[in-house]
């Protein structure tokens, strides 16, 4: 069934990851079977009347206002199926993960076993050992030798984590490959320091991780999104631009514990461009504004919902996917996998060639250190 799509995101990051009290940058997508914009204007009107207000915004509203059309809404929502998608991204967890990316990638760092970054289960393991690692100064400095492009002060930040690996409790395999990959990656700084743009931004993250929900949808349902419509703002929209002809066309395979970095396949969940719009014209984008600084504001601020709000709140957990980029998701991710993979009964010859895999991987890669020294 063809959907339309309103997309919208709360907070003015951009590239200063830590320059504002907000620790967290969220993005929304409300996903419908129907046109809001040219279908319900009529009861669009009607919402705008009880508000008492031009345009339908959160932050203009508060929860005062809101409470006003919270109960129309809710039975709105319900009553013409509509989803929503939010994506919460943890400003630390985001640029804990970027620096990880930077010294961990094996396809530049010679001392990273390939199979530890480019397998699920052991890249997520040794992502959450890297983040018991850090503390809150080596992030807002990684951010800011980032920004800069400056290898020398980054090579003396991932000097100074190596040094911390030895005092950790680690098994012995990660504190070796925690070390030896720390380790090259401090006297090569200038080759894993990547350029800086747009693409490492929370906005443009956030934007790119709506799609996995909406491409599910197509592989459940058979749902197509045939309009793409996201809010105007300046600075993003050309990247968005660029990034939407890829995203709309490409998934990452499902990600199971064994998945490799690399499983991308094609899948035709979209057909239609980016539409970008202002606000001011659309009832679907002023729609997802509201739910989505509804969603920020109990999730996030622990604000607790009364009287209509707290109807509203019930109907959209009903019918919301919401996904956390954070350290506490990246735990659950670590441990569901672990079970996993403890379900699985292998053989004692499938161990043997594992072994053999392995063994043979790692000389290779001594053979390449060597080589790289």
């Amino acid at each position: 069934m063809k959907c339309f799509a309103y997309a919208d995101e709360s907070g003015n990051t951009g590239l200063r990851l830590f320059v504002d009290q907000q620790d967290s940058f969220w993005a929304g997508t409300l996903i419908s079977f129907a046109d809001l914009d040219r279908r319900y204007t009529t009861f669009h009107r009607e919402l705008l009347e009880l508000a008492g207000k031009s345009e339908l915004h959160g932050n203009e509203l508060g929860f005062g206002r809101i409470e006003r059309i919270a109960g129309r809404l809710a039975w709105f929502i319900r009553e013409k199926k509509i989803q929503f998608s939010f994506v919460r991204i943890f400003k630390p967890y985001l640029a804990t993960s970027k620096m990880f990316d930077l010294a961990f990638d094996s396809g530049v760092n010679p001392a990273v076993p390939p199979q530890a970054y480019a397998v699920r289960q052991l890249r997520l393991i040794n992502l959450l050992h890297f983040a018991q690692l850090l503390n809150t100064e080596d992030l807002n400095e990684f951010w800011e030798l980032f920004q800069a492009q400056s290898a020398d002060r980054f090579g003396k930040l991932l000097a100074a984590v190596r040094d911390r690996v030895q005092h950790v409790p680690f098994d012995k395999r990660s504190v070796q490959i925690l070390t030896e990959s720390l380790d090259w990656a401090s006297r090569h700084p200038e080759a894993v320091l990547d350029p800086f743009g747009e693409g490492d931004s929370p906005n443009f993250v956030a934007f790119s991780a709506l799609f996995d929900h909406l491409h599910s949808l197509h592989r459940e349902y058979g749902h197509t999104i045939g309009s793409f419509i996201h809010d105007e703002q300046d600075q993003f929209v050309p990247q968005f631009t660029k990034a939407f002809e890829l995203l709309a066309k490409f998934y990452v395979g499902e990600p199971g514990p064994l998945s490799m970095i690399s499983d991308i396949a094609p899948i035709s969940s979209f057909n239609c461009t980016l539409n970008v719009r202002s606000s001011a014209g659309s009832f679907g984008l002023q729609l997802i504004d509201v739910c989505l600084w509804v969603a920020k504001r109990v999730i996030e601020n622990h604000n607790v919902p009364r009287g209509q709000c707290a109807v509203l709140w019930e109907c959209l957990v009903e019918r919301s996917f919401i996904k956390d980029y954070d350290f506490a998701m990246l735990v659950r991710e670590v441990k569901s996998g672990a079970d996993l993979l403890a379900e699985r009964d292998l053989t004692d010859e499938q161990l043997a060639d594992a072994r053999r895999n392995l063994d043979a991987i790692e000389e290779a890669r001594r053979k390449r250190l060597l080589q790289e020294s």
